[in-house]
């Protein structure tokens, strides 16, 4: 049996694990029931993860990679359309069919704060709280921050905080263009008479090979790329081969039928904590006899132990003491075992050439050989006429091997084409990012001139008699400004000065209110309301939504 090291990205932290000859890891689990064997890398960039697990697992050479950015499920295919298909037709297919599965809600930071165990779901429950009542405090600096809070109740380091906001916006980046790259697995086990399908795994391009690039720069290779959702249920199904998976992560919980009659489900959290009495209104609505449950971490088997589900003769704990397999282990054992029997969706690992009758060259390549041909053809008259009938058959014979060389040559150099055009396909994409950047450098460039314009303007422009009651905006594109003035003939002519300083300065004022009011300075006058906005390119969309956190 190969030796693989067994790589589980769930999104949030990237785990190393090599499992045992005989699949099932025998490590006692640690604090947070994590086994003892399970490498957890802290680092946010693939590739110092990788050179981590390369220096930790060293000897082994070809990788495994268990990841969320393969989407698991089903779908009916006639029988023998999968090797029917071409590999474009058979990506949109299966694309078209799960392509509603992937998420795509923007992720959290108590989400992060969650996947990377750096807070329990009770820690964030009490966080989420106080932040909840901050909401309602109205005076500066009322409003507190996640993060802040998680660091001042000592729940998390600046440092833990810092990275969690790194992953955060990192996920919620927008999606690169890509292909789609479909798997297609062993056939399901029909149910009530109809037949459930075909097992089927969705990625893209740009996943695959970011995995592929990573672990080749390290020493490594990889062998298989499989989807997290239903991971690990070859181990469990040797137990009970019937019933329903619940893989319970901090995240999400899977539903895996394990007679393989049926699709695995996804149910994400969304960022939210889990209390007992939540989890066990979540397991009650999942169907199936039993109900096998294993969990992520010791606080998740916990809470499953405090709903008391797993006493009814429905749910079974899995994991339910030392000694026991934590659900990495199982994963990493179920992914070994499936690569060993060949029984997963496979995603190819480099794409096909395309048939030389695709090829943009081929044309030419048929004229020469045609030409070639004919040549060839006009020879052998001259010598059938010339030579015995044994020389002819022999020279007929030359041709045709100097031919299929020619076509071998030809396929040859079309594929380095193909491969050189896929190179400077990527560097484009890495252009146009830079692009992006550039431009959301010099929009906030603009922002800030605009700012500092408007304090010269309001400096320069106010007079006797008249206050400034507030100055406040919502996004930094414009103000709204709250005056008083003794009488309306004061407030007035401050408002005519300031719009005429405001237009040299390429900014435009609008007079949203005016009544009468007694301002911060309690005394009967005159109140309006102004807004001043910006002559300023707005920042794209995807610009906006970059910095956003919880």
């Amino acid at each position: 049996m190969n030796n693989y090291l067994v790589i589980i990205d769930d999104g949030f932290t990237y785990r190393g694990i090599m499992p045992s000859g005989s699949g099932m890891p025998a490590a006692a689990p640690q604090q947070g029931g994590q086994s003892a064997g399970v490498q957890v890398s802290a680092a946010i960039e693939l590739s110092s993860a990788l050179q981590e697990f390369k220096s930790r697992f060293p000897g082994c050479s070809q990788v495994i990679v268990v990841t969320s950015e393969v989407t698991a499920g089903a779908m009916q295919l006639p029988p023998g359309a999968a090797d029917e298909l071409g590999f474009d037709e058979l990506n949109q297919l299966v694309q078209f069919e799960l392509g509603t599965r992937v998420s795509f809600s923007e992720v959290l930071l108590g989400e992060v704060l969650l996947g990377r165990g750096v807070l329990t779901h009770a820690q964030l429950q009490e966080l989420l709280l106080t932040q909840k009542e901050s909401r309602q405090n109205q005076s500066p600096g009322g409003y507190r921050q996640l993060g802040v809070l998680a660091v001042e109740k000592g729940y998390a380091s600046q440092s833990e905080i810092d990275l969690a906001l790194d992953a955060q916006l990192r996920m919620n980046a927008p999606a690169q263009d890509a292909l789609p790259l479909a798997g297609v697995g062993a056939e399901l086990k029909p149910s009530y008479g109809t037949s459930a399908g075909v097992e089927v795994a969705l990625t893209t391009d740009v996943v695959r090979n970011k995995w592929v690039s990573g672990l080749k720069k390290v020493g490594l290779r990889l062998s298989a790329l499989l989807p997290l959702a239903g991971a690990s249920r070859s181990a469990v199904s040797r137990q009970y081969p019937d019933g329903t998976l619940l893989e319970l992560y901090n995240h999400c919980l899977n539903v895996v039928p394990l007679d393989g009659s049926g699709a695995v489900e996804t149910i994400p959290f969304g960022g939210k904590a889990l209390d007992a009495e939540q989890l066990s209104s979540l397991l009650a609505r999942v169907s199936g006899s039993p109900k096998v449950i294993c969990t992520a971490s010791q606080e998740l088997h916990d809470l499953v132990v405090a709903t008391g589900e797993h006493l009814t003769p429905e749910v079974e704990l899995f994991d339910t003491g030392p000694g026991t397999a934590s659900l990495d282990g199982l994963v990493a054992s179920s992914a070994v075992s499936a690569v060993n029997s060949q029984s997963f969706p496979v995603i190819l690992l480099k794409n096909p050439p395309k048939p030389l009758a695709q090829q943009p060259y081929t044309p030419w390549v048929v004229a020469a050989v045609l030409f070639l041909a004919a040549v060839l053809v006009a020879e052998g008259y001259i010598k059938r006429n010339l030579q015995p009938l044994e020389k002819d058959l022999e020279a007929e014979n030359t041709a045709h091997q100097a031919a299929e060389d020619l076509l071998g040559e030809a396929a040859d150099y079309l594929y380095q084409v193909e491969q050189a055009r896929d190179a400077i396909a990527e560097k484009s994409t890495e252009v146009q990012r830079s692009e992006k950047e550039l431009g959301l450098i010099a929009s906030l460039q603009n922002r800030s001139s605009f700012h500092v314009k408007l304090m010269e303007v309001l400096m320069d422009s106010i007079s006797e008699g008249v206050v400034i009651d507030n100055l406040a905006s919502s996004g930094g594109d414009a103000f709204e400004l709250t005056l008083w003035s003794i009488t309306p003939s004061q407030g007035s002519q401050f408002v005519e000065e300031l719009s005429k300083r405001l237009t040299r300065e390429q900014l435009t004022m609008e007079v949203m209110d005016t009544r009468a009011g007694s301002g911060r300075v309690d005394i009967e006058g005159t109140e309006l309301v102004v807004r001043i906005s910006p002559q300023i390119e707005s920042i794209p969309v995807e610009a906006e939504g970059a910095g956003n956190v919880e």
